[in-house]
């Protein structure tokens, strides 16, 4: 009796309904120190899944700024251009998706106040599957920030 109980179990198991699952971390993230006049800025962070399902970022918020938008930067024929990504970003199972200068980042616009070196502010981002997550932000000197480019 026990030699078929075993093979059924393993059956089981095999077949089981439960859908993948994403487990999503936010790493700290950081921007860099505002100029006077400066009403916009970029935030960067990466979000690690470490779950078996893929998630998607769908709206990202903050009370640093009046208006939060994920975007995405591209060049065509020596133009750079930023492009609001109203469909999310995804985040695949197994994998670590960076937020990073000149490619996907959060954009701050209508700044409540100048972000200064030193100053912590916190993203919530919204994740289709996974609902709300916190990243905290460091505002970086330009120079310090520039290290963080070149990892």
């Amino acid at each position: 009796m026990t030699r078929f109980l075993v093979p059924f179990a393993l059956l089981l198991a095999a077949c089981s309904n439960d859908p993948p699952t994403p487990e999503l971390k936010p790493g700290d993230g950081w921007a860099r120190e505002s100029v006077p006049g400066q009403t916009s800025a970029a935030a960067y962070l990466t979000v690690t899944n470490n779950g078996t399902g893929p998630d998607r970022l769908v709206a990202v918020s903050t009370d640093a700024a009046a208006h939060t938008m994920l975007h995405s930067t591209s060049e065509q024929d020596g133009v750079t251009r930023m492009r609001h990504m109203g469909d999310g970003l995804a985040i695949p199972s197994k994998t670590a998706v960076e937020l990073s200068p000149g490619r996907t980042h959060v954009m701050l616009n209508g700044l409540k106040k100048p972000l200064r070196r030193g100053q912590v502010f916190t993203l919530t981002l919204k994740f289709e599957r996974s609902g709300e997550k916190k990243a905290v932000i460091k505002v970086l000197d330009p120079a310090s920030a520039g290290l963080q480019e070149a990892r």
